[in-house]
């Protein structure tokens, strides 16, 4: 039975990471539109900043800085100021880091701590709160970032691991991959509390493992991977109530992969070293910016999956599935015009840029050298003014 109660964890946020009152220069008059990817890599603990050319895919490698032990997710913020990145050690906290606007380049900026060691970050619709997902602790987050308060926590099912609220930041899902639940909340944008809707909770077929979230742009639909079905399920959101209503399925693991479903991966196992099963291990999941098109990652066959997306009743067609050079490609992202998807892979030395074809086709165009483990990308595009 999942637990909804919240409880306040531990002492007020003594370091609040003052979004709010940073002062931060606009845009020049003269800055040119750049498009620049941020990843994390938690064998080095570096924050890797580079370039996007969104003409010809080419990726540049600008710069590196130091973000700590173990640096995992991260979440920019909704206007693009600032980045958050999560710290998987003890102790468990975030780091802030001011984005220039021109440059792109991170400076350290504030740090707080979190409630637990967190696999997943998001920020809510307004910038006003920091959402995170903690797969060890069963527990989900809330915290302002602009005032010391205390630290909203929510005891799951076994293994939290998302959260997101939806495009009109009245609603907040989770995907809890132990207990094949995708948890609802009607999200409080004053105090950042979480209410179950109904009986708190969506199940999905046993073994699925519901691991990460996407919104179609309208807020009418929102997908979610399984880990250890390499299926995306499609669902329907209620208007006014926010409740889900599955709407369709569709399994991205084509029987040539030869992958076995619905076995879970031991956390101490999570390099695939000597496991005797290749087993379905999907990761990420990302949707166009049209909304068009869907991918999945797969780590046990190096791959991503290409979906169709119906943009008028959400549901979902497979189209392929392409390996790619990345080995065990953990996240994925497009580029704000969609031409291109960015790769990052455990166990690779590069990150690889993707030209995206009409139909979903993936054509590796560009690569850079990457930092150690590279995990978790966020992409951030500034305009010409």
């Amino acid at each position: 039975m999942t637990d909804h109660n919240h409880k306040n964890k531990g002492s007020p946020v003594n370091t609040p990471l003052l979004l709010a009152t940073a002062v931060i220069c606009g845009l020049s008059a003269h800055a040119n539109a750049a498009t620049f990817a941020y990843i994390s890599s938690p064998g080095d603990g570096l924050i890797s900043q580079y370039s996007l050319n969104e003409d010809n895919g080419a990726l540049n490698l600008v710069s590196q800085v130091a973000a700590g032990d173990q640096v995992n997710p991260m979440a920019l913020s909704p206007d693009g100021k600032t980045l958050y990145a999560a710290l998987r050690v003890k102790p468990f906290q975030v780091q802030a880091f001011n984005i220039d606007p021109t440059t792109g380049r991170l400076s350290a900026k504030a740090k707080a701590p979190l409630a637990e060691s967190m696999a997943y970050l998001a920020t809510d619709r307004t910038g006003r709160y920091l959402l995170a997902a903690s797969y060890g602790a069963d527990t989900l987050s809330v915290q302002p970032v602009d005032k010391a308060e205390p630290i909203l926590t929510y005891k799951t099912g076994l293994h939290a691991h998302s959260l997101r609220t939806d495009p009109s930041n009245r609603f907040a899902y989770a995907g809890n991959l132990g207990t094949d639940q995708v948890l609802q909340y009607r999200f409080d944008a004053d105090t950042g509390a979480l209410s179950p809707i109904g009986s708190g909770y969506v199940s999905v077929p046993a073994n699925t493992g519901p691991r990460h979230l996407a919104f179609s742009a309208d807020g009418k639909f929102l997908y979610v991977v399984g880990e250890m079905s390499g299926t995306v399920i499609a669902f329907a959101i209620d208007h006014n109530s926010g409740a889900l209503t599955r709407i369709g399925v569709a399994n991205g693991i084509p029987e040539r992969l030869n992958l076995a479903p619905g076995q879970v991966r031991d956390a101490r196992n999570n390099d695939l070293k000597d496991d005797p099963t290749p087993r379905i291990w999907a990761a990420d999941l990302r949707l166009s910016p049209d909304g068009k098109l869907l991918f999945m990652s797969e780590r046990t066959s190096s791959s991503v999956s290409a979906f169709a997306v119906n943009t008028g009743t959400g549901e979902l067609c497979f189209l392929d599935n392409y390996p790619v050079e990345e080995k065990q490609p953990r996240n994925i992202a497009f580029s704000p015009n969609g031409k291109w998807l960015l790769v990052t892979g455990e166990k690779s030395q590069q990150v690889g840029t993707y030209a995206v074809n009409a139909g979903g086709g993936l054509n590796r165009v560009g690569e850079a050298a990457s930092g150690k483990g590279a995990l978790w990308i966020e992409v951030l595009s500034t305009s010409a003014h």
